[in-house]
Protein backbone atom coordinates (compact mmCIF):
# COMPACT_ATOMS: atom_id res chain seq x y z
CA UNK A 1 0.00 0.00 0.00
CA UNK A 2 1.23 3.52 -0.75
CA UNK A 3 1.30 6.21 1.69
CA UNK A 4 -1.04 9.38 0.89
CA UNK A 5 0.91 12.33 -0.69
CA UNK A 6 -0.24 14.58 2.38
CA UNK A 7 1.96 11.70 4.68
CA UNK A 8 4.86 11.81 2.18
CA UNK A 9 4.67 15.71 2.46
CA UNK A 10 4.39 15.31 6.14
CA UNK A 11 7.63 13.13 6.36
CA UNK A 12 9.55 15.49 3.79
CA UNK A 13 8.74 18.31 6.49
CA UNK A 14 9.80 16.45 9.36
CA UNK A 15 12.75 15.14 7.91
CA UNK A 16 13.82 18.69 6.43
CA UNK A 17 13.97 20.03 10.07
CA UNK A 18 15.26 17.30 11.62
CA UNK A 19 18.11 17.91 9.09
CA UNK A 20 18.66 21.43 9.05
CA UNK A 21 18.33 21.75 12.92
CA UNK A 22 21.17 19.05 13.21
CA UNK A 23 23.39 21.01 10.32
CA UNK A 24 22.96 24.48 12.03
CA UNK A 25 23.75 22.55 15.38
CA UNK A 26 27.00 21.48 13.92
CA UNK A 27 27.88 24.60 12.42
CA UNK A 28 27.77 26.96 15.64
CA UNK A 29 30.87 28.56 16.46
CA UNK A 30 33.45 27.12 18.93
CA UNK A 31 32.85 28.70 22.97
CA UNK A 32 34.43 29.28 26.07
CA UNK A 33 32.47 29.52 28.37
CA UNK A 34 32.62 30.53 32.29
CA UNK A 35 29.49 30.11 33.80
CA UNK A 36 26.75 31.57 31.95
CA UNK A 37 29.22 34.13 30.09
CA UNK A 38 29.96 32.59 26.62
CA UNK A 39 32.82 33.90 23.88
CA UNK A 40 32.49 32.52 20.40
CA UNK A 41 36.03 32.12 19.57
CA UNK A 42 38.00 31.40 16.45
CA UNK A 43 40.60 28.55 16.90
CA UNK A 44 44.27 28.52 15.79
CA UNK A 45 46.56 25.86 16.35
CA UNK A 46 48.46 26.00 13.21
CA UNK A 47 52.17 27.36 13.48
CA UNK A 48 51.55 30.05 10.61
CA UNK A 49 47.96 31.12 12.30
CA UNK A 50 49.19 31.47 16.00
CA UNK A 51 52.58 33.55 14.90
CA UNK A 52 49.91 35.86 12.86
CA UNK A 53 47.00 35.60 15.69
CA UNK A 54 45.15 39.10 15.50
CA UNK A 55 47.48 41.14 13.93
CA UNK A 56 46.60 43.65 11.82
CA UNK A 57 42.33 43.09 12.18
CA UNK A 58 40.89 46.47 13.09
CA UNK A 59 39.02 45.13 15.85
CA UNK A 60 36.87 42.36 17.49
CA UNK A 61 33.30 41.92 18.41
CA UNK A 62 32.77 41.98 21.95
CA UNK A 63 31.33 38.49 22.32
CA UNK A 64 34.68 37.15 20.64
CA UNK A 65 37.98 35.94 21.39
CA UNK A 66 40.65 33.94 19.46
CA UNK A 67 42.07 30.71 21.55
CA UNK A 68 45.76 29.57 20.55
CA UNK A 69 45.92 25.52 21.51
CA UNK A 70 49.40 24.49 21.79
CA UNK A 71 50.71 20.63 21.52
CA UNK A 72 52.07 20.88 24.97
CA UNK A 73 51.80 22.89 28.46
CA UNK A 74 54.70 25.16 28.48
CA UNK A 75 55.42 28.80 28.96
CA UNK A 76 53.81 30.56 26.19
CA UNK A 77 54.91 34.09 24.96
CA UNK A 78 52.93 36.45 23.31
CA UNK A 79 53.69 39.89 21.86
CA UNK A 80 51.40 42.59 20.87
CA UNK A 81 53.38 43.77 17.45
CA UNK A 82 51.39 44.57 14.57
CA UNK A 83 47.86 45.04 16.85
CA UNK A 84 45.44 48.04 16.25
CA UNK A 85 43.50 46.96 19.83
CA UNK A 86 44.51 46.33 23.28
CA UNK A 87 43.40 42.56 24.94
CA UNK A 88 42.88 40.70 27.76
CA UNK A 89 45.16 37.51 27.30
CA UNK A 90 44.38 34.38 29.79
CA UNK A 91 46.72 32.02 30.09
CA UNK A 92 44.73 28.65 30.61
CA UNK A 93 45.57 24.64 31.76
CA UNK A 94 45.00 21.82 29.92
CA UNK A 95 41.99 21.51 32.65
CA UNK A 96 40.36 24.66 31.60
CA UNK A 97 41.79 26.90 34.55
CA UNK A 98 42.92 30.46 34.44
CA UNK A 99 46.86 30.29 35.11
CA UNK A 100 47.10 34.22 34.72
CA UNK A 101 45.66 36.60 33.21
CA UNK A 102 47.17 39.81 31.45
CA UNK A 103 44.60 42.90 31.60
CA UNK A 104 44.10 45.39 28.89
CA UNK A 105 47.71 44.78 27.59
CA UNK A 106 48.32 47.48 25.05
CA UNK A 107 48.74 47.60 21.35
CA UNK A 108 52.61 47.88 20.62
CA UNK A 109 53.38 50.82 18.65
CA UNK A 110 56.83 51.11 18.59
CA UNK A 111 59.72 48.54 18.48
CA UNK A 112 60.78 47.13 20.51
CA UNK A 113 57.55 45.19 21.77
CA UNK A 114 57.21 43.63 24.73
CA UNK A 115 57.01 39.97 25.03
CA UNK A 116 54.66 38.71 27.60
CA UNK A 117 55.25 35.17 29.33
CA UNK A 118 53.81 34.45 32.79
CA UNK A 119 55.53 31.58 34.81
CA UNK A 120 53.03 29.12 34.07
CA UNK A 121 53.20 25.88 32.12
CA UNK A 122 49.47 26.85 29.83
CA UNK A 123 48.14 24.70 27.19
CA UNK A 124 45.94 27.03 25.96
CA UNK A 125 46.13 31.37 25.54
CA UNK A 126 42.98 33.19 25.03
CA UNK A 127 42.98 36.99 23.55
CA UNK A 128 39.06 38.70 24.24
CA UNK A 129 38.82 42.41 24.04
CA UNK A 130 40.59 44.71 26.66
CA UNK A 131 37.91 44.98 29.38
CA UNK A 132 36.22 41.46 29.43
CA UNK A 133 37.21 39.61 31.99
CA UNK A 134 36.75 42.70 34.63
CA UNK A 135 33.26 43.31 33.64
CA UNK A 136 32.30 39.78 33.53
CA UNK A 137 34.31 38.96 36.23
CA UNK A 138 36.88 36.48 35.77
CA UNK A 139 39.81 35.75 38.00
CA UNK A 140 43.10 33.69 38.43
CA UNK A 141 41.86 29.88 39.12
CA UNK A 142 38.26 30.06 37.48
CA UNK A 143 37.16 27.14 35.63
CA UNK A 144 36.28 27.28 31.45
CA UNK A 145 34.66 25.27 29.49
CA UNK A 146 36.54 24.63 26.19
CA UNK A 147 35.72 23.24 23.47
CA UNK A 148 36.54 19.96 22.12
CA UNK A 149 39.97 20.69 20.57
CA UNK A 150 43.25 19.44 18.78
CA UNK A 151 46.77 19.55 19.11
CA UNK A 152 48.68 22.13 17.55
CA UNK A 153 49.90 21.48 13.93
CA UNK A 154 52.94 22.64 12.53
CA UNK A 155 51.38 22.95 9.11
Amino acid sequence: MMASPSKMIFKGLIFSCIFFNFARAQAAPPQVCHQKDCVNVEVVSKEADMERGLMYRTGMAADKGMLFVFAAPGEQSFWMKNMRFNLDILWISTEGRILYIGRNIPACVKDPCPVYTPDFDARYVLELNSGFTAAHHWKTGDKLDLPPLKAAGRG
